[in-house]
């Protein structure tokens, strides 16, 4: 099994320690409280009361806390056919409270500070940590091979290595675009116009002296954007866990140096090409300040594939499209944790919980329940064994469910987005610190003052009015001033030491 192989060096560690713990301490050390509590509800519980209860006929309830946009009107009826089929396949009777996006991350906090009650909670790499250094999640590390064998065999042991933490694992990763994949979206008539070789204008500094003749022949902003600019430029950096874009290590670099991004040259060189667009005219003037795009853009970077030209990119700009990739799809510890469902510490049914998340995973029926709503009010099958939604009113967003790869193809794709997405990440390229999360303990102080200088400065640096010659060095002084310096020693040095293990 997938899952053994990525085990196998922490559990050899491991079994040092617990013969040292002895058997009266419960598996808890005294080290790691949380670990602790884990365990107790967890790992080594596996005959315990209330789960065997659950084995032996009894029907678990569980509460999953999920995002979208509110209850759905027919919760009602639609949990309770979900239940039909989760009590019959696993013993599981299931609750979902769906909370709005606007309200989600006050509410989220809430729930996890206050340990209010609930089996299963969606989350991304925001708090992932953090949470878990609060206590907050049940350590499914040893739990994932018998209670979710289909998942586990299905899932990228890349994926596993995503969302471990300190060798042990707390979430399970929602299997779905999993790699980050970015696309230069170009208007279709524009292409066709200029007789433009979109495949060899990927690189920034290539595109000067195209935008250069749109902006002189349409009157209108080539780079047109909002306040992040250009953002995607950082993706080649993995930020190890600190949260900030000036912190990172580039992904294909062996040698794993953490370094302050700006002065690398392929960043400079992109913030230099921003400024000197900006100088030119070609980005709008009001970028720095603008909070939203607007629907049209002659040229802009998204992520995603290739088929999304169609069903996404193309339909909400109201043009066709057409697009090129840029740069490697690329897998790491960020782009995993983007959907990842946790179980609370306090579950009296972890494994319940993983067997449902298994089963929803993996279990077209189901998943489509979740993906589409209610059979015969949201959707149907077709004849030829597609679904056909019958309205847009399901509230539950797909991304933060399950995976994308067992769902049933909607009836009006053209384009197989599910294999072209799972192409995607099985040609994507690992970061080198793929499993590495930096322990910010002793300089969180330091990082959080060095992001906010940071967060001073980005929106001018990239939408190009600030002069990156000037003002790379004054940031790295500022951030100097911070502490910044103490933040890489700190992360290099567990760097080299994950690295060395590695090896």
């Amino acid at each position: 099994m997938k899952f053994k192989r990525l085990l196998a060096a922490g559990l050899a560690s491991m079994m040092a320690v617990g013969l040292l713990a002895g058997c009266g301490s419960g598996g808890d050390t005294g080290s790691n409280s949380q670990q602790g509590s884990s365990n107790a509800g967890g790992g080594d519980s596996q005959d315990n009361g209330s789960s065997a209860s659950a084995d032996n006929g009894e029907i678990a309830d569980i509460k999953w806390i999920l995002i979208g946009n509110g209850q759905p009107d027919n919760y009602d009826s639609w949990i309770s056919k979900v239940n039909e089929y989760t009590n019959e396949k696993i013993g599981v009777n299931l609750s979902v409270e769906v909370i709005s996006w606007s309200d989600w991350d006050k509410r989220r906090n809430v729930i996890i500070s206050t340990n209010e009650p609930y089996d299963i909670i969606f989350g991304n790499g925001n708090n992932y940590v953090s949470d878990i250094n609060l206590g907050a999640y049940a350590d499914i590390t040893d739990l994932i091979e018998a209670n979710m064998p289909e998942l586990n065999e299905m899932m990228p042991e890349d994926c596993w290595k995503g969302v471990t933490v300190k060798d042990r694992i707390y979430g399970v990763p929602t299997y779905k675009d999993s790699a980050i994949s970015n696309y230069a979206i170009w208007d279709k008539e524009l292409v066709d116009e200029y007789s433009l070789d979109i495949e060899s204008l990927t690189d920034i500094t290539s595109l000067t002296e195209v935008f250069e003749k749109l902006k002189a022949d349409k009157n209108d902003y080539p780079f047109y954007c909002k306040n992040d600019g250009i953002y995607y430029i950082f993706d080649n950096y993995d930020q190890i866990g600190a949260g900030t874009q000036v912190l990172g290590v580039r992904y294909d670099d062996q040698e794993a140096k953490v370094c302050y991004t700006l002065e690398q040259p392929d960043i400079m060189e992109a913030l230099q090409t921003i400024y000197e667009w900006n100088q030119k005219g070609l980005v709008n003037p009001d970028a720095a300040t603008l909070t939203e795009g607007r629907v049209y853009n002659m040229w802009r970077v998204g992520q995603g594939w290739p088929s999304a030209a169609h069903t996404a990119w193309g339909p909400q700009m109201g043009k066709d499209v057409v697009v090129a990739k840029v740069g490697d799809s690329i897998l790491s510890n960020e782009t995993v944790r983007g959907s990842i469902n946790m179980i609370s510490v306090n579950s009296q049914y972890p494994e319940k919980c993983l067997q449902l998340l298994n089963l929803v995973n993996t279990d077209t029926k189901l998943r489509d329940m979740f993906y589409y709503g209610e059979e015969g009010v949201d959707f149907e099958y077709t004849e030829d064994g597609k679904a056909h939604k019958l309205n847009n009113d399901w509230e539950i967003p797909g991304y933060a469910q399950a995976c994308y790869f067992t769902v049933t193809q909607q009836d009006t794709d053209e384009y197989g987005q599910w294999d072209e997405i799972k192409e995607l990440n099985e040609s994507a390229v690992p970061s080198v610190m793929l499993g590495f999360t930096f322990d910010t303990t002793t300089v969180l102080d330091k990082l959080a003052n060095c992001s906010e200088i940071w967060l001073r400065y980005k929106s001018e640096m990239l939408t190009g009015v600030k002069d990156p010659a000037e003002f790379v060095p004054q940031i790295k002084s500022e951030l100097d001033a911070a502490g910044f310096q103490e933040i890489i020693d700190e992360a290099q040095r567990q760097v080299d030491e994950f690295m060395a293990n590695k090896q």
